[in-house]
């Protein structure tokens, strides 16, 4: 069988053939071209697996941009049951953005969910201010996202709710909101379910 105007026994004898940089045996312009083919076909979904956070710890390490942009492209996912570790990932109306969301991170510790939907968030030590999570639609994009909300009269929490998305099984991405005079956009947390079992 001939391809490429070299037959099958030539290639098989490694033979030499004329190429702009010289001799160079066919043998070894096979192995490249399949290298190159494969290592084409691979890289992409190697760096998109590495540029894409999928641990609550890494999420720290993300920009605002990235953190938007891995909250639109994300589905509502299931309404989380069971105890979920929280991190305030970026609060957006401090001086030191970071910072505070680190210093409030080491009181909120995350939520207890039930399987009404209804949660109660974690401090160190004890638990308090109770809230439920529904399907519902976010007023950034106007897609579906799951709704943390609290009853008005909740201290702390009561004038806030968090648009949230699973952006990989059994971690969320929520953005921060105040409620009035008119819905503010404060920021994002993070939960991920202790044990993200469906």
């Amino acid at each position: 069988m001939k391809r490429m105007g070299l037959d099958a026994a030539s290639i098989s004898c490694g033979l030499d053939m004329q190429s702009p940089f010289g001799l160079i045996p066919v043998r070894q312009l096979a192995i490249l071209a399949i290298g190159l083919v494969c290592g084409a076909a691979v890289a992409p979904g190697r760096a998109s697996a590495q540029s894409c956070p999928h641990t609550l710890a890494s999420l720290k390490k993300v920009s605002e941009c990235e953190l938007t942009r891995l909250f639109e492209q994300a589905p509502p996912g299931p309404i989380p049951i069971g105890y979920a570790r929280g991190e305030v990932l970026l609060m957006t109306d401090a001086k030191l953005p970071r910072l505070r969301a680190r210093l409030a991170s080491t009181a909120w510790k995350g939520k207890h969910f039930e399987e009404n939907g209804e949660y109660v968030n974690q401090w160190p030590g004890f638990t308090a201010l109770r809230g439920k999570a529904e399907l519902g639609v976010s007023g950034y994009d106007g897609k579906p996202c799951l709704l943390f909300e609290y009853p008005p009269d909740t201290p702390l929490f009561g004038n806030t709710f968090d648009e949230v998305r699973e952006i990989a099984p059994g971690l969320y991405l929520g953005r921060l909101y105040e409620r009035c005079p008119c819905p503010r956009y404060r920021g994002y947390i993070a939960i991920e379910l202790a044990c993200p079992c469906r």
